[in-house]
């Protein structure tokens, strides 16, 4: 009897490594990833350099190839679970320490000599830890989602911090820590939170449009300004625009609440309680 038991145990043992290695990998989107982890090494290193600007625009360069990679999924049909994992812990690197990092040697360290606190540290470590639950929340509960994001992604808080020190270069801006600190907490707070944010390119827009005349007008402008203002300068542009997208999310949740509405980024057929996962 315990000879059948062990030849059972060595069968399911065989079983499930010939089942681990049938499982799927997209080999052209793990190289995109990849690609993108290497950008947020490479921005930690530039920020260890003293290179502020190299690394910003290193986080924004992830963020591109955080991009792709869905797209070359989605084309390629082959989601798997490879590379949700790989995903996931590029985005950790890429987009948690990275910019940690970055407005910690940037801003935050100068100011933690200066007043001899460790509180700079503080500001930076709680970014990481936050941007760690958003994505472990999101893994859990929210990847089957395809309308809205819960939280603020974290590519979006990232990114704001990159714009955000290359406007200050643009404009040479000397803020105070103690705006930098608090403002670094607030992004990490919005991506724990249940704002919701459009998912999928904005499609919710296109799909549902409340105002659309209004909606094109304020296209139209933007295509405008953003052609002029690239013309010129990109950081000008790059963080406005990630402050409006941080910004969009926590405005719309305000005015629905306050008019009893349900926000724009909720799809007509979307039942309020899905909101509460």
């Amino acid at each position: 009897m315990g000879k059948l038991n062990l030849k059972k145990g060595k069968h399911s043992r065989r079983w499930k490594k010939r089942s681990r290695k049938r499982m799927p990998i997209n080999m052209a989107a793990s190289i995109v990833t990849t690609i993108a982890l290497y950008c947020g090494t490479a921005s930690i290193f530039a920020s260890i350099r003293g290179e502020y600007a190299a690394a910003s625009y290193w986080i924004l360069g992830a963020i591109i190839f955080d991009t792709m990679d869905g797209t070359v999924a989605r084309l390629t049909n082959s989601v798997s679970d490879f590379g949700k994992e790989l995903d996931s812990l590029s985005d950790i690197v890429s987009f948690g320490v990275a910019p940690a990092v970055l407005i910690y040697n940037a801003f935050l360290l100068e100011a933690e000599l200066a007043n001899s606190t460790p509180a700079g540290g503080m500001f930076a470590i709680i970014f990481v830890i936050f941007g760690a639950l958003r994505l472990a929340r999101y893994n859990v509960f929210q990847a089957d989602r395809h309308d809205v994001f819960f939280g603020l992604p974290i590519p979006g808080a990232a990114g704001t911090i990159a714009s955000f020190y290359l406007f200050c270069q643009e404009f040479d801006l000397k803020v105070a820590y103690w705006i930098l600190g608090p403002m670094t907490v607030f992004l990490g707070l919005l991506m724990v939170s249940n704002v919701r944010y459009p998912k999928k390119n904005m499609s919710v827009f296109l799909l549902a449009p409340r105002k659309f005349f209004q909606l094109m007008v304020m296209v139209a402008i933007t295509i405008g300004v953003v052609n002029y203002a690239v013309e010129y300068s990109p950081p000008i542009v790059l963080f406005p625009l990630a402050l409006t997208y941080v910004l969009f999310g926590l405005t719309n949740e305000i005015v629905a609440f306050t008019t009893r509405k349900k926000p724009i980024t909720v799809p007509a057929d979307t039942i309020s309680s899905d909101s509460q996962q």
